[in-house]
C-alpha cells in the first residue's frame, strides 16, 4: 500500500511541475503575442499605448491583463483619425480547458473620431473565445483554428455616451479555419448573426424610418473549400502596404491568389437571410471552376411581401416612389402574387459555359476569364504635373 501511495504522490508532483511549466510558458506566449501584435500594428501606421501589462498569479489560470489600452488607426487622406479606448483587456487560459483562449473585453468601449465625435459602445454581456492548435503553437505558427464572439444588449451612444444612436439585441459570430484542407475539404467557415438592430426612437421619429427603425435579423454565412493558397500568407499586410487607391497593385496581389485557389479545385458558397418589416429576404450563391478554370455556379434570391415593404418605404419617403416603380418594372418578370406571401420575388440564376440564365432563360453572355490579363493590369494613366487635373499638360 505504501508503494502505491508513493507512486500516486509522485504522479501528482510530476503533474504539478508540468502544469506550472505550461502555465508559465502560456503566460509568456500570451505576453509575447500581444507584443508582436502591437509591433505589426505599428508597421501599419497604428499607434498603441496602454497603462500596465501584468501576468496572472492564479495557478489555475494563465492570464495576461492590460489596462487603459488605446488604439489609434492611421490617418485618412484628409488627415483624420480617431482613438479606441478599452479600460481593460484580459487574455486567459483555464487549466481544465487548456486549448481555449478567452479574451475578456470590457462592458464599455470608448470611440473618439477626429476630435468631433465622442461615442461609446456598451454591452450587457460579451464573450470571445479562440480554439488553439497545439501543433501550431509548438511551431510558433498562427495557432487560431476557430473562434466565437457573442454579445448582447449592445448600445452605440453619441454625445459622450448620453445619446442612444443604435441598439442591437445580440451579435454572434463564428469562424473555423483549416490550413491543411485538401481539394474536397472545407478550409474556411464564417457565420455572422445580428438580431434586433434598431435605430434609436428619437432618430426613428426625426427621420421617419419605417418599421420602427428596426431590422429583425440579419445572417450571413461564407464557406470556402480547397487548399489554402500559399500566397494568402501575409496578403493582408501586403495589401495594406500599397498606396491608397492603388487598384492595379491590389489586383496584382489578389488575382494570383484566386487563380491558385481555382487551379487547386477551390469552391465556395455564401448565404444571406434578413427579416425587415413584413419581408423575409433570402439569397445564396455558389461558385466553382471547370477544367479550363472558368467560373460556373448558381445563385438564388427570394423575398416575400414586397408590396407591403414598398408601400411602407414610399409612405415614409415619397421621393423614393420613382425608384420603387423602376425596381418593380425591372423585376416584374420574376414577381408573382400569393395569398400568403403577397408580392413574392423568386430568381434562380445559373452561369457557366459562356452564358447567364435566370429562371431557365438565357439573359446575357458570360465572357471568358483571362487570368493572364487580370494578373497583369495596365498601369494607371500618367498624371500631369500640378493638381492632377491635367491642365498643366498643355503648358
Amino acid at each position: 500500500m505504501g508503494a502505491v501511495i508513493r507512486f500516486l504522490l509522485g504522479l501528482v508532483v510530476v503533474f504539478v511541475i508540468a502544469w506550472v511549466g505550461l502555465w508559465w510558458y502560456a503566460e509568456g506566449r500570451m505576453q509575447s503575442g500581444f507584443t508582436n501584435w502591437a509591433d505589426q500594428l505599428a508597421t501599419q501606421g497604428w499607434k498603441l499605448s496602454y497603462g500596465t501589462l501584468t501576468r496572472g498569479t492564479s495557478p489555475l489560470t494563465a492570464q495576461v491583463s492590460l489596462t487603459d489600452l488605446q488604439l489609434t488607426p492611421p490617418a485618412d487622406a484628409q488627415g483624420r483619425t480617431g482613438t479606441i479606448t478599452l479600460p481593460t483587456l484580459d487574455e486567459r487560459i483555464d487549466a481544465l480547458n487548456p486549448l481555449v483562449l478567452h479574451i475578456d473585453l470590457p462592458s464599455r468601449i470608448g470611440v473618439e473620431i477626429g476630435g468631433d465625435v465622442d461615442a461609446a459602445v456598451t454591452f450587457s454581456g460579451i464573450s470571445m473565445t479562440e480554439q488553439l492548435d497545439p501543433n501550431a503553437l509548438l511551431k510558433r505558427q498562427n495557432p487560431y483554428r476557430s473562434g466565437d464572439f457573442k454579445a448582447s444588449g449592445i448600445d452605440i451612444l453619441a454625445s459622450e455616451g448620453s445619446l442612444l444612436v443604435l441598439h442591437l439585441d445580440g451579435i454572434a459570430s463564428h469562424f473555423a479555419f483549416n490550413p491543411q484542407a485538401g481539394a474536397a475539404d472545407q478550409a474556411l467557415t464564417v457565420t455572422d448573426e445580428l438580431d434586433g438592430v434598431a435605430v434609436s426612437p428619437l432618430l426613428t421619429h426625426l427621420l421617419s424610418i419605417p418599421f420602427g427603425g428596426r431590422v429583425t435579423s440579419f445572417t450571413t454565412t461564407l464557406n470556402m473549400s480547397g487548399p489554402v493558397p500559399a500566397g494568402l500568407t501575409g496578403l493582408a499586410a501586403r495589401l495594406k502596404a500599397l498606396p491608397l487607391g492603388d487598384t492595379a497593385g491590389q489586383q496584382k496581389l489578389l488575382v494570383p491568389v484566386i487563380h491558385d485557389w481555382a487551379a487547386a479545385g477551390g469552391s465556395g458558397n455564401m448565404t444571406l437571410t434578413s427579416v425587415i418589416g413584413p419581408t423575409t429576404i433570402s439569397s445564396d450563391a455558389a461558385v466553382k471552376f471547370d477544367q479550363n478554370l472558368q467560373p460556373e455556379g448558381n445563385a438564388d434570391l427570394t423575398a416575400d411581401h414586397l408590396d407591403q415593404l414598398f408601400a411602407a418605404l414610399t409612405n415614409a419617403y415619397p421621393n423614393f416612389q420613382n425608384y420603387v416603380a423602376q425596381a418593380e418594372a425591372e423585376l416584374s418578370a420574376y414577381i408573382t402574387a400569393t395569398d400568403q406571401g403577397g408580392q413574392t420575388l423568386a430568381m434562380h440564376v445559373t452561369y457557366g459555359n459562356g452564358a447567364v440564365s435566370i429562371n431557365g432563360q438565357k439573359t446575357a453572355p458570360l465572357p471568358p476569364v483571362n487570368w493572364t490579363e487580370l494578373e497583369n493590369p495596365p498601369p494607371p494613366p500618367a498624371q500631369a504635373p500640378g493638381d492632377g487635373s491635367g491642365a498643366a499638360a498643355g503648358q
